[in-house]
């Protein structure tokens, strides 16, 4: 309550109501789970590649996935997967065409990296915070 000039007003606060307020204590649980998730598509793109010709895209991916992985340089490591998966995009897309799920999947990947990009790794990472 708040009195002005003898009048006593309510003040809104803006509380949201959550079905579940106790576990809003381990909000750095969800970018960990989205960056590990990530990170084994990522590796997992990684050994599809380096069983064709392309080792140095497999090697950077390789490199790109254990990087989330671990949760070190989480940022600039989505940045550069989100460049390197476009990239890849494209080029399967010049090549043989990709069906619906996988863009699909290729846009849930690149919206997961966006957002780890702006969040942060989460727990667990070797990633220090400025």
């Amino acid at each position: 309550m708040l009195s002005i000039n003898g009048t006593i007003a309510y003040t809104i606060c803006m509380h949201p109501l959550s079905v579940f307020p106790s576990l809003l204590t381990y909000e750095l649980l969800a970018p960990m789970l989205l960056r590990v998730a990530v990170a084994v598509y990522i590796l997992f793109v990684a050994w599809i590649k380096y069983k064709t010709p392309q080792k140095i895209l497999a090697t950077i991916f390789a490199v790109l996935g254990l990087l989330l992985f671990v949760g070190l340089y989480t940022q600039v490591a989505a940045l550069l997967a989100i460049i390197f998966l476009c990239w890849d995009l494209f080029q399967n897309i010049k090549k043989h065409g990709v069906t619906l799920e996988q863009k699909m999947i290729f846009t849930f990947v690149i919206v997961i990296l966006i957002s780890l990009l702006f969040t942060g790794p989460g727990f667990l990472a070797f990633d220090l915070p400025l």
